[in-house]
C-alpha cells in the first residue's frame, strides 16, 4: 500500500514538473502553436475551395461536417503523437535522453505524464479549430451544446491515442529520425475518419477493426454528439464501457510494446546516440 502511494506520489510530482515544462514552452514559443493551427485550418479551407472549383453546383456531394470532425480529429492525434516521438526526437538532439532515462522514473512514465500535462492544450487546440470552421464556413450543422459528452468521449480517446503515441515514440528511440514517416500514418488516420462505416461489410475483418478501433469508436460518437441531425445521443453504458476498455487494452498494447523497442535501443545503446 505505501509502495502505491509512492508511486502515485512521485508520479503527481513529474506531472507537475510536465505541467510546468509545458506552460514555459507555450509561454516561450506561442507563435509555433498558432502558426500549426493556423496551417492545419487552412489545408481543408483550401481542399473545400478546389473541390467547389471542380465540381460547380454539386457542393452537398460533400459531407462537410463528417470530413472537418475528422480533420479536427487528425489535428489532435497528430500533435498528440509529435509531444511525445517528436520530443523524443528533440531529446537525443539535445543530448538529454539519456539522462530521461537513467532517472527514477521510467521513460515511459515520464512520456505518460508529458502526454497528460498537454492533453489540456490539445483539447483547446481541437475545439479552437472546429470553431474557426464552424464560423467561417456558412450552413454547417455543427454544434457546441452537448461539451460534457464531447470532453468525455476525447478523455477516453486520448486514452486510446496515448498508446498509438507509445508505438510512434518507441519507433523513433530505435530510428531517431523518421522524417514524414509518422505524419504519413496520421493522414491514414484522416482516411479512416473520413471512412462511410455503411460501406464495409459486416462480419468482415476490416469492419471489425473499424467498429473496435478506439480512434474510429471516438469518431463515430463525436458525429452524433456535434453534428445537429442526429437529436438524440442514445449512448448506452455498454457502448461507453466498450469504448473505455478497447482504448485501455490499446494503451496497454502501445505501452508493452514501448517497453519492447526500449529494451532493443538499450542494448543496442542508441540511447545516448543520435
Amino acid at each position: 500500500m505505501i509502495r502505491i502511494i509512492t508511486f502515485i506520489y512521485d508520479f503527481l510530482l513529474i506531472l507537475k514538473a510536465e505541467i510546468k515544462r509545458d506552460y514555459i514552452f507555450l509561454k516561450r514559443y506561442p507563435l509555433e502553436i498558432i502558426s500549426f493551427i493556423f496551417f492545419m485550418y487552412i489545408i481543408l479551407l483550401a481542399v473545400f475551395f478546389g473541390f467547389s472549383q471542380l465540381t460547380i453546383g454539386s457542393v452537398n456531394l460533400l459531407n462537410r461536417e463528417k470530413m472537418i470532425i475528422g480533420y479536427c480529429l487528425m489535428q489532435f492525434v497528430l500533435s498528440t503523437q509529435m509531444g511525445w516521438s517528436g520530443q523524443i526526437q528533440n531529446e537525443s538532439q539535445t543530448g538529454t535522453l539519456e539522462q530521461l532515462s537513467i532517472s527514477g522514473h521510467t521513460l515511459g512514465e515520464v512520456l505518460l505524464a508529458r502526454g497528460l500535462a498537454q492533453l489540456p492544450r490539445q483539447i483547446i487546440s481541437f475545439y479552437v479549430l472546429l470553431f474557426l470552421y464552424k464560423i467561417s464556413i456558412s450552413d454547417l450543422q455543427i454544434s457546441f451544446n452537448n461539451n460534457f459528452y464531447i470532453l468525455l468521449n476525447m478523455l477516453i480517446m486520448a486514452i486510446g491515442i496515448f498508446g498509438v503515441s507509445y508505438i510512434f515514440a518507441g519507433v523513433t528511440l530505435l530510428f531517431k529520425r523518421v522524417g514524414f514517416f509518422f505524419q504519413i500514418i496520421n493522414f491514414a488516420f484522416l482516411g479512416l475518419f473520413w471512412q462511410d462505416r455503411s460501406k464495409l461489410t459486416n462480419g468482415t475483418l476490416v469492419a471489425a477493426l473499424y467498429d473496435n478501433f478506439p480512434l474510429t469508436m471516438g469518431m463515430a460518437n463525436l458525429q452524433k454528439i456535434l453534428i445537429n441531425q442526429y437529436v438524440e445521443l442514445n449512448f448506452s453504458e455498454l457502448q461507453m464501457l466498450q469504448f473505455t476498455v478497447n482504448s485501455l487494452l490499446f494503451a496497454i498494447l502501445g505501452y508493452y510494446l514501448f517497453n519492447l523497442m526500449e529494451k532493443k535501443a538499450r542494448t543496442l545503446g542508441l540511447l545516448s546516440q543520435y
